[in-house]
């Protein structure tokens, strides 16, 4: 849950931080992305690590 909740501030700091002119769209695009991409990693690292100890 919590994990969650500083997932949508940091996402809302960063249109904040767009908006008051701190940061250009690619910058942010970037976070964004690797920030994605960390997430979907790190979901099938856990689902592969989950379907190893239900069958061995």
């Amino acid at each position: 849950m919590m994990e969650i909740i500083s997932g949508g501030l940091v996402l809302i700091g960063l249109a904040y931080a767009e908006n008051r002119g701190w940061l250009d769209r690619e910058k942010v695009g970037f976070v964004v992305n690797v920030g994605m991409q960390a997430g979907i990693c790190g979901g099938l690292l856990y689902f592969i690590h989950k379907l190893s100890i239900l069958f061995l």
